[in-house]
């Protein structure tokens, strides 16, 4: 019954790590508008999350079952397991970085959008629903992950305000988990370089997030915002630039 628990939880791990890959593909293929990056860093968030919990759940079944193997061995420090229960593994805090990041870009795409500082762009489709459903309908069908819709998104980000994002700057957090977790994949080339790019991308846009507070709704004209991927194939950088 165990092996299959565990089965379970890989199963459902794997589920969520595949549709995270699906919706950063399609940055990559040029899929979404500047208009429609706010959903999308928003379902990536939730669903890495879920990816996240699945992810924790794994490691601390896989050690409670070592610590059954040894309680023969040797004696149990009260206290001691529960501990390292609640810690968190280099691989969980690897993938928080992502969530920081993704919860921060989704958050300024909806200040900035809910303060009227970035424009619209022209889609075929008629409304935000009709596109969130064009986009994620898969997904959707699949219930990945369960009860996540629409109005939940709306729900979450529609009073997100710049003052709100520099007061809970999320940018700050996933730099500083990048910054601090880097030390454990030393022996990881790939892991290290894309925590390197989280970095980058996260103190960009902390800046950026600066700036445009101290503006505020004196951006004019001469100021043009945008969003480019310069640092992450994924993950966007605000950059503000005087025309």
């Amino acid at each position: 019954m165990n092996i299959l628990k565990q089965l379970l939880v890989w199963v459902e791990e794997k589920v969520y790590w595949i549709a995270s890959r699906f919706l950063m593909l399609g940055f990559e293929l040029e899929l979404y508008s500047t208009s429609e990056y706010g959903m999308v860093y928003w379902y990536i968030y939730v669903v890495s999350v879920k990816l996240v919990e699945k992810l924790h759940h794994r490691i601390s079944i896989s050690n409670r079952g070592k610590r059954v193997k040894c309680r023969g061995k040797k004696k149990r420090v009260p206290g001691k397991d529960a501990t390292r229960d609640i810690q968190f593994s280099p691989t969980v805090l690897f993938l928080q970085s992502h969530i920081c990041l993704a919860e921060g870009l989704t958050m300024m795409l909806a200040a900035l959008r809910n303060e009227k500082m970035i424009l619209e762009s022209p889609t075929p489709f008629n409304s935000d629903q009709e596109r969130f459903f064009q986009h994620f309908e898969l997904l959707q069908k699949a219930g990945i992950p369960d009860h996540n819709s629409y109005q939940s998104f709306e729900g979450s980000t529609k009073n997100a305000s710049l003052s709100m994002l520099a007061m809970y700057n999320h940018f700050k957090d996933a730099q500083r988990i990048a910054k601090e977790v880097k030390s454990s994949f030393s022996d990881d080339p790939e892991r290290l370089s894309e925590l390197r790019r989280i970095e980058q991308v996260a103190e960009h846009n902390s800046v950026a997030l600066s700036l445009l507070c101290r503006v505020g709704d004196a951006l004019d004209s001469s100021l043009k915002l945008s969003f480019e991927f310069s640092h992450h194939p994924h993950f966007a950088t605000a950059v503000v630039r005087r025309s």
